[in-house]
C-alpha cells in the first residue's frame, strides 16, 4: 500500500504526528541554529522525508538564489545532512535539486525541458557521489509522456537504473489540473518496472492511479482550506484550518481512501479482463 506523506507547514509537528509529513528545505532553513532552540528533539516520531522546494524557487521565490534549493551541491547536500542529524532519524528519501518542466516554469528559466532534464541528472549523480550515506532520490521531469520516458533513458546513459532505485520521484504533475494527464504519465512510468513517488498528486488523481505508486505527498490540505474556509469541529483556533494539524492528518486519510479505492477498482478490472 502507498505511504502518503502530508506536507508540513511546522517542523515540530514531527513530534507527535501519527501520519509521515513531507518537510521542505525552505521550511526547515528556518531555523540556523543548532542545540536547544531546534524544534524536533529525539528518535521517536513520524517518519519523514524532505523536499528540495524546487518550483517554490523558481515559481514563488523573488529571488531564486536566495532559496535553499539553489545552494551548490556541497552546501545542498551539508544542508541535509544537518537537518537528518538535528531531527535525530534520517528521512525515508530527500529530493534532489531537480528542475520542473511546467511551461510557466521555463517560461521564466527560458530553458527546454531537455536543459531541465540534465540538469536535473547532474544533480543526482552529483549528491549521490558526494553524499552517498543521505537518501537522495532521483527525480523524472518533463511534459509529455515520451519525455518522462526520454529522461528515464537519460539516467540509464549515466549509469543510473532507476528500477533498482527504492523510490523515483515524478515531477511536474501537481498542477495539470485533470487526472487523466497524470494517470498517463504514472502508467507509463509504473509499467516499466519503476518505483514511484508522486509529488503532489491530487486525491482526484489518486483514485485513477494511486494503486501504481509507492509514496506520494501533498500539502493541498492547507491550499485547500483557505479557498474552501475550512474549519472543522472542534479546533479552537482563529480562522481556518489552513495551517491546522487536525486537518492535515484527515485529509491524509482522505487520500489514503482514494489509494484504496483506486487498488479495489484496478483488481476488479483484472477479474473482469479473466471473464
Amino acid at each position: 500500500m502507498i505511504k502518503f506523506y502530508t506536507g508540513a507547514h511546522h517542523p515540530n509537528w514531527l513530534n507527535t504526528s501519527p501520519v509521515p509529513l513531507f518537510l521542505s528545505a525552505t521550511t526547515l532553513a528556518k531555523y540556523r541554529t543548532t542545540g536547544n532552540r531546534w524544534p524536533i528533539r529525539g528518535t521517536s516520531g513520524a517518519s519523514w522525508a524532505g523536499d528540495s522546494g524546487a518550483y517554490a524557487a523558481l515559481m514563488l521565490a523573488t529571488d531564486s538564489n536566495g532559496h535553499p534549493w539553489s545552494a551548490d551541491y556541497e552546501r545542498f547536500g551539508g544542508m541535509w545532512l544537518r537537518f537528518a542529524d538535528e531531527i535525530g532519524r534520517h528521512p525515508d528519501f530527500i529530493a534532489i535539486q531537480d528542475w520542473p518542466c511546467e511551461p510557466a516554469v521555463r517560461a521564466r528559466t527560458r530553458m527546454t525541458v531537455t536543459d531541465h532534464q540534465e540538469l536535473t541528472t547532474s544533480s543526482y549523480l552529483q549528491l549521490a557521489e558526494d553524499f552517498p550515506w543521505l537518501p537522495w532520490m532521483p527525480v523524472l521531469q518533463g511534459w509529455t509522456v515520451d519525455d518522462y520516458l526520454r529522461h528515464v533513458e537519460e539516467y540509464r546513459s549515466a549509469g543510473v537504473d532507476l528500477a533498482e532505485c527504492r523510490r523515483v520521484g515524478v515531477g511536474s504533475v501537481c498542477r495539470r489540473g485533470g487526472q487523466h494527464g497524470v494517470a498517463s504519465i504514472i502508467r507509463a512510468l509504473a509499467a516499466i518496472g519503476l518505483r514511484l513517488h508522486g509529488f503532489g498528486v491530487s486525491i482526484n488523481a489518486l483514485r485513477v492511479c494511486g494503486h501504481l505508486l509507492t509514496s506520494s505527498d501533498s500539502q493541498a490540505w492547507s491550499a485547500n482550506a483557505r479557498r474552501d474556509r475550512i474549519r472543522i469541529q472542534g479546533c479552537t483556533h482563529p480562522g481556518d484550518c489552513r495551517n491546522c494539524s487536525t486537518w492535515a492528518r484527515k485529509y491524509a486519510g482522505m487520500a489514503m481512501d482514494a489509494c484504496k479505492a483506486s487498488a479495489r477498482d484496478a483488481a476488479a478490472g483484472e477479474q473482469l479482463e479473466l471473464f
